[in-house]
């Protein structure tokens, strides 16, 4: 096991070791490197450089090597002037030098024979193309950050704006934050690696950047506290590790000599808003949308060249009806809802899904559970499940339905501090702290894991901490060092309303208790309504401590760093899935019905209740984990045109523990495949600190850890860069890495309800033929006073099982890629180049318990036939529920792409991005829904053979083109009052994104039913599966054709059609609706005094009122619910207006 005090240990052996050659930039950091020259062009030895940055006047002094080179490594991001000094030489000095983080500036200067004992001031021509680095990406200024109409003013969105990253369109709709989860070169968004100068500001619980309820997401500070920040998206050298995706290093404003600051508000009325597509269309009014954004900076010196603060507040306060909208079909219900009316509504809707007894038309049968919710009203005299807003064509044999969407103004309130401080002790030495915290409290009417009706809205606080202290020490002109602690925590609680309890329709809970202070189950009617939630609170917290330490140093033609890192994590999980219990039935008649297979006289012995699901147990956990990685980067100058970059990182992610010994497992390659009638404990382990006995059978394994630690995350790193040509500048670049990414903690979350310290029952078709909906839940689960409990295996018996395979391994991608940069016109860069990756040991689930297939020739357990009636007979481990899951790290991606990009620096007021990206990603984990969060990627259809899952990516989409633009308008000085009052001091920004749709698999749940699993892909079309028209007439109807699709094929000795084989259609061999965005900014400045500016700016977000349709429903047995499209993937057109005084 990593212990915190082995990683200490090894973190000071190694900075021991780390007095060495080392040179370049640290996360959080930049660098300026030139060359000096005589004007024979041979080079200058022992120049001194003097580097000064121009805010604080703190100073850097090298020399040259004798190659002429110089190098200033560990810079804070910002301005410097560089001057250059050699007797016998004219001295010359840059000024206004851009040092952006994890970038190298590169100068050359060219040093005449003295005539005069002067300095030269010169213009320095920092050059476009990036041949310090084999580095794919770009760093984005506080202009940029600034002026660019950002959805929700969220740094995350300007990360789409390179080439490479995939994302669905922002969605200013959005409540609170806004985050954008990318993917970047076929690599999951979980992949991404987020610094907050220069340390880690990831949420360990989820590797997300977005929330998701409890899971706090990464901190997004104001725009007007963002210095700059860099996005690196594929061959980042060995400095930096953790993710294969997109390293994204942001730092905060510091103070400078000079008092500076800022003010500002932000307003959205929904008075100057379209309305929503589908709102439009059923007739609904324009959705709430009042938010006010506002904030105040101040930066300066404390002591003049010495000490430096700088501080800013954002609040946030926002009611929001557009970003809360749940479009749900609904049966066609009246006011009237007597047991009559609805036997006569309803009984010729179709054959239930469980088959036998049908409704009767008198309705004399309906149970009286379906019966109190339909007419279960709340205290504002609205019914639970309400009648739809429009009525849809009925289609004979099919439930009548409608369709109705809610919106219902959600509430946010979000205030952040941030506190900098910089200290200059000596010109050799000095500190700077950086302090960001943030407290948002939300009111959500709807939410992922609850009702899509309205009633039962969630209650959330995120909570974001961050600290980091640092101490740079120059020992010399060639040698410094940079040391770093950092501090972050996540805090998250998230609570759901419970408006109707058990003894209110007369269910039970998971426990058999009805009562009226028992929250009712999640009861879901598929394709239509749900109630209920499954998980009625939850909360998480994450502390992060890290330590690290870089040494740099010029030697020669190299340029060397090497750094160590520590990192412990705290992370406190509570989330009691399941407590509430689940049902959920196939048919609104199989809803009306909720008997079981003996009351129903179902010939393949199916409950009405076609699923059943509910937990009970200890499910807090306090998990640990310990990593630590070291690296050596050496950038070698072989010439003036040729470089070289070569490193090696390792790195250890420790595998996680929990202080109270609640960790335990089931592994199927340890375990009997049969049980006896007295059971069996084969296959369950629990770890070394399990506290107390443990039962015969049960594992006890040699480690406090879930999984042994992997030492061999070596990752090389080689890159190249050959300048071709001066004029134009040519530069060929490419690189070849190995990157490892760590694994989040919601791998173990997926564990807390899991024996012996909870249980999980999950019941679905003949295994859950005893369920009605008065008892959902046979048998019942023991109450919490009663865990641990181990549970043996028995025949016939169903645990539930979401298991971590025992010998996981950390993911990683292999990354390379060739480019041709061409620097033209001065303030052009053009980019071409191929980026490709391949990633192995992917982590995805397995419904690892598939039932076998039985046949005459070789039966099982006596079967011959294989029906869904005989499932439990037929399944590979005995006292196993099908559905049950194995999470392993065995899967593969693929990713290849063209990427171009065409740059113009800022000049003549004018700066813009043009990217496009063509590509294909595939992997065999897509198409199933699952949850990133929780590294929850399903395989689909055949588990034993992921191979015929291999397609698409969820996220894959061909094309990818986006255009970013800020132009400031001259200042029309000279010209007359009138002109200059008009058309000066204006200021335009645009960012315009077309890209392809996502890729879409269609499934079917009746499909694969012999096999127990529920992941299963539908049977391949027979005709064209779109529907023919426009995307907009397509959206109104259904985007799908459902009668292109045959019913899934019976299974080989099936005896009846319900004994359904696997779907034959490929993973994502569709595409959902493609994307075009246009979000539009004007500006305009009034000067107040000599130091202070006036800025009014309206924003247009979707400026064209374009609707981008969300991927249609993709579930083929959602009868007529399948191929619509119920939302939009982005706003309609809002409109904000913003103030600022900026000085």
């Amino acid at each position: 096991m990593l212990t915190l005090s082995r990683c200490t240990t090894v973190v000071t052996l190694i900075s021991a070791l780390a007095v060495t050659a080392m040179y370049g930039q640290a996360p959080g950091t930049g660098a300026i490197n030139g060359r000096v020259f005589d004007a024979a062009r041979l080079p200058i030895v022992n120049a001194q450089i003097f580097v000064v940055n121009e805010s604080t006047h703190t100073s850097r002094i090298v020399a040259t090597t004798a190659e002429g080179f110089f190098s200033a490594p560990l810079l804070t991001p910002g301005s410097y002037s560089v001057t250059v000094q050699q007797p016998g030489f004219e001295g010359k000095e840059a000024q206004k030098i851009l040092v952006a983080v994890g970038e190298i500036t590169s100068l050359a200067f060219t040093l005449s024979v003295a005539q005069h004992h002067e300095t030269v001031q010169v213009n320095a021509d920092v050059e476009l193309v990036q041949a310090q680095s084999a580095t794919l990406g770009r760093s984005v200024d506080d202009r940029a950050i600034q002026a660019l109409p950002l959805a929700n003013r969220n740094f995350t969105q300007i990360l789409s704006l390179s080439p490479g990253v995939i994302v669905s369109l922002p969605d200013a709709t959005t409540l609170g934050r806004g985050t954008q989860n990318v993917a970047t070169n076929g690599n999951k968004t979980t992949a991404n690696n987020i610094q907050f100068n220069g340390i880690d500001a990831n949420n360990l619980s989820q590797n997300s950047a977005e929330s998701d309820g409890e899971e706090v997401g990464v901190a997004v500070p104001a725009p007007d506290s963002i210095q700059e920040f860099k996005v690196q998206t594929a061959n980042y050298d060995a400095t930096y590790g953790r993710g294969t995706g997109a390293n994204v290093d942001l730092v905060s404003k510091a103070g400078t000599n000079q008092f500076h600051g800022s003010a500002w508000e932000f307003i959205r009325n929904d008075i100057f808003n379209a309305n929503t597509f589908f709102l439009k269309r059923s007739g609904q009014p324009r959705p709430v949308l009042k938010q006010n954004q506002f904030g105040v900076s101040l930066g300066g010196p404390i002591f003049k060249d010495k000490t430096f603060f700088f501080a800013a507040y954002q609040g946030l306060r926002s009611s929001n009806g557009l970003g809360n909208t749940s479009t749900v079909f609904l049966p066609q219900l009246t006011s009237d809802r007597s047991a009559a009316t609805l036997g006569a509504e309803f009984c010729s809707s179709g054959p239930t899904n469980a088959g036998g007894t049908q409704l009767a038309c008198d309705g004399s049968n309906i149970n009286p559970v379906a019966l109190k919710l339909l007419n279960f009203k709340f205290s504002n005299g609205q019914f639970a499940v309400p009648a739809p807003q429009i009525l849809l064509p009925e289609t004979p044999g099919q439930t009548p339905i409608g369709q109705s969407t809610f919106s219902i103004p959600a509430t946010y309130k979000e205030d952040q501090f941030t506190g900098n401080l910089d200290q200059t002790i000596a010109a050799k030495d000095q500190v700077m702290a950086r302090f960001f915290y943030s407290h948002a409290p939300t009111i959500q009417p709807f939410s992922s894991n609850a009702a899509n009706l309205p009633g039962w809205g969630t209650n959330e606080l995120d909570q974001n901490a961050m600290l980091v202290l640092g101490y740079t020490h120059v020992f010399n002109s060639n040698m410094v060092n940079l040391a770093r602690f950092g501090y972050m925590r996540f805090d998250g609680i998230a609570s759901i309303a419970a408006p109707i309890s058990t003894a209110d329709i007369g269910t039970q809970s998971p426990l058999g208790v009805s009562s009226t202070n028992v929250t009712a189950p999640y009861i879901s009617v598929n394709g239509l309504f749900i109630v209920g939630a499954i998980t009625p609170f939850q909360d998480q917290v994450t502390n992060t401590f890290v330590w690290q330490n870089t040494l740099s140093m010029t030697s020669g033609r190299h340029s060397l760093r090497i750094g160590v890192e520590a990192k412990h994590h705290q992370v406190m999980v509570n989330p009691p899935f399941g407590i509430a219990g689940a049902i959920e039935t196939r048919t609104f008649n199989d809803f009306l019905l909720g008997q079981s297979a003996a009351q129903n006289g179902s010939p393949n012995g199916l409950s009405n209740v076609q699923l059943s699901n509910g937990a009970s147990g200890i499910f807090r956990r306090d998990e640990r984990y310990n990593d630590l990685a070291a690296f050596v980067q050496d950038d070698i100058r072989l010439s003036s045109r040729v470089s070289i970059f070569a490193g090696i990182r390792y790195e250890i992610f420790g595998a996680p523990t929990e202080e109270n010994g609640r960790l335990a497992i089931f592994d199927p390659s340890i375990a009997s495949p049969t049980a006896p009638p007295s059971g069996t404990f084969s296959g369950f382990a629990v770890t070394n600190n399990f506290p107390g006995a443990i039962p015969d059978g049960v594992l006890r394994l040699n480690r406090n850890g879930l999984w042994p630690n992997n030492y061999f995350n070596i990752s090389p790193r080689i890159g190249f860069a050959v300048r071709l040509t001066d004029r134009p500048t040519i530069l060929v670049r490419g690189g070849y890495g190995i990157y490892f990414d760590r694994l989040s903690a919601g791998l173990v979350e997926n564990l807390v309800n899991q024996p012996p310290f909870a249980l999980t029952q999950t019941l679905s078709d003949a295994q859950n033929g005893a369920a009605t909906e008065q008892q959902p839940f046979n048998p019942i689960l023991p109450p919490t006073s009663s865990y641990p409990i181990f549970m043996p295996r028995v025949p016939g018996g169903a645990q539930s099982l979401f298991q971590v395979d025992p010998n996981v391994t950390d993911p990683y991608t292999q990354e390379y890629n060739l480019n041709i940069q061409s620097s033209f016109a001065r303030d052009y860069l053009f980019e071409v180049g191929y980026v490709g990756t391949r990633s192995l040991h992917i982590p995805g689930g397995v419904e690892f318990n598939q039932a076998l297939l039985a046949s005459p020739q070789h039966p099982i357990n006596g079967e011959t036939t294989n029906t869904v009636a005989n499932i439990t007979n037929r399944l590979p481990f005995d006292g196993v529920s099908t559905g049950s899951i194995i999470f392993q790290t065995r899967f593969p991606s693929n990713f290849n792409s063209l990427q171009t990009s065409l740059t113009k620096r800022i000049s003549h007021g004018l700066q813009f991005l043009a990217g496009y990206t063509w590509s294909k990603s595939m992997d065999e984990t897509s198409g199933t829904g699952g949850s990133e969060v929780f590294e929850e990627w399903l395989l689909s259809n055949d588990q034993n053979n992921p191979r015929q899952a291999y397609g698409p990516t969820d996220f894959d989409r061909t094309h990818r083109f986006v255009f970013s633009l800020v132009y400031q308008t001259p200042s029309f000085s000279s010209a007359p009052r009138l002109t200059r009052n008009i058309l000066g001091n204006w200021q335009a920004s645009a960012i315009a994104v077309a890209q392809s749709g996502s890729a879409l698999t269609i499934l079917d749940s009746n499909a694969g039913l012999v096999y127990g699993n529920f992941e299963n892909r539908a049977q391949r079309p027979t005709s064209n599966p779109l529907t023919p028209g426009s995307v907009y007439d397509r959206a109104l109807g259904h985007y799908l054709d459902a009668n292109a699709f045959p019913s899934a094929p019976m299974a080989p000795n099936g005896v009846t059609a319900s004994d359904t084989d696997f779907g034959n259609s490929s993973t994502g061999f569709l595409r959902g609706p493609g994307q075009r965005n246009l979000d539009l900014a004007l500006e305009r400045s009034f000067p107040i005094f000599e130091r202070m500016t006036f800025h009014f700016r309206t924003e247009f977000f979707n400026i064209t009122n374009t609707p981008n349709f969300a991927n249609p429903n993709n579930n083929l047995s959602s009868g007529q619910a399948f191929g619509t499209i119920t939302g939009t993937s982005n706003n309609p057109r809002i409109i904000q207006f913003a103030g600022k005084i900026l000085f």
